[in-house]
């Protein structure tokens, strides 16, 4: 009994209906923060997100009104939680190859290369392709 009622408080809207949209992005960016960090990648986020991030996180601001402030703080959730997915990693590194590739195919007369481009399977091939040359060829990348 202790337990389900535990469970019904560690929700943020179990008590509230009014949905709290600032506490809920305000919570969802001091935890991609604390991930980011305990992954030790922290150095790797860019400088003016950072200094928006630790700016915000001395605020502790109760509410978010503005609907400008709100945009910024989804775009740096979004940029912390995609330095940590390796998937986006491999789709970044990848897509200057595929997009190469795939302009080759094209002017060969491949009548759907130009559709590769927007193949998240075939950026990721790339991606991982280009980093396995990157480590066989020692940190320089062949033409």
């Amino acid at each position: 009994m202790k337990g389900a009622q535990g469970n019904v408080s560690s929700n943020p809207l179990a008590h509230n209906p009014e949905i709290d949209v600032g506490r809920l992005v305000r919570d969802a960016l001091v935890e991609s923060v604390r991930r980011v960090k305990r992954a030790r990648q922290w150095h790797r986020v860019k400088p003016l997100t950072r200094a928006f991030a630790e700016a915000f996180l001395i605020m502790k601001l109760k509410t978010v009104k503005s609907l400008d402030l709100l945009k910024v703080i989804i775009k740096t959730i979004r940029e912390l939680k995609e330095l940590l997915s390796r998937e986006a990693q491999l789709i970044k590194l990848g897509m200057e190859k595929a997009w190469q590739i795939s302009l080759l195919a094209s002017k060969w007369g491949h009548p759907r290369a130009r559709e590769w481009r927007n193949d998240k399977g075939f950026l990721i091939y790339w991606g991982l392709t280009m980093r396995w040359l990157t480590k066989l060829f020692g940190g320089v990348t062949p033409p």
